[in-house]
């Protein structure tokens, strides 16, 4: 079972998540990839990529090497302050680089929500150890939703599998006492509450 646990963590990691939702939501169906001609789409994926998983991992292997975490894992909320603040930055420089690209709008409100997320896990865990694995399931959830609501299609199948998944990795991080019942779930509200908001205003 810690294999498991382990093996979910480590897939669904929150460096990953913005890539995943993306390639998700591009070649789901809502077809928003239809309208994008194929080198932008390469240069969109690999950018998102750089930004929001290769710079930030740099970021804590650079923090490891330098004494100023113990491991890659940023078990405590001292340690994630710094890393979170980088991952900010980059999330920041990331929307107004694929502005460049002339997208579809409503892309740019995802981004919009993926900032949004970062910054809230920032603020609260200057406080509180909230847990970043679950912002980054209810934000792809959060996604899927609003463009359900604001495409008028039906992704339904898509929200049951992405379900399952948030329900195994909560229950991953749950069992590798990495976080509170209270900090999984609240990661979560997060995450949901920041695309809706940005998507459908609500």
């Amino acid at each position: 079972m810690t294999h498991l646990a382990k093996a979910a963590s480590f897939i669904f990691h929150p460096l990953l998540m913005p890539l995943y939702g993306l390639i998700l939501i591009l070649y789901s169906s809502t077809y928003l990839a239809a309208g994008i001609s194929p080198s932008v789409l390469r240069i969109t994926l690999l950018t998102v990529f750089i930004f929001t998983c290769l710079l930030p991992l740099m970021n804590v292997l650079f923090l490891k090497r330098k004494g100023w975490i113990k491991n890659i894992y940023l078990e405590t909320k001292e340690e994630r302050k710094l890393p979170y603040l980088f991952t900010v930055i980059y999330y920041i420089i990331l929307y107004y680089f694929l502005k460049e690209l002339q997208l579809p709008p409503i892309l740019y409100l995802l981004f919009l929500g993926s900032t949004l997320a970062a910054i809230m896990a920032l603020i609260i865990n200057l406080r509180w150890k909230i847990s970043a694995h679950m912002i980054g399931m209810g934000g792809v959830i959060g996604a899927m939703i609003g463009l359900s609501e604001r495409l008028m299609i039906d992704l339904n199948n898509t929200m049951m599998v992405l379900f399952l998944i948030t329900g195994l990795v909560g229950s991953s991080r749950l069992y590798l006492n990495a976080h509170s019942p209270a900090q999984i779930f609240a990661g979560f509200l997060i995450g949901l509450s920041c695309f809706l908001f940005l998507i459908l205003g609500i």
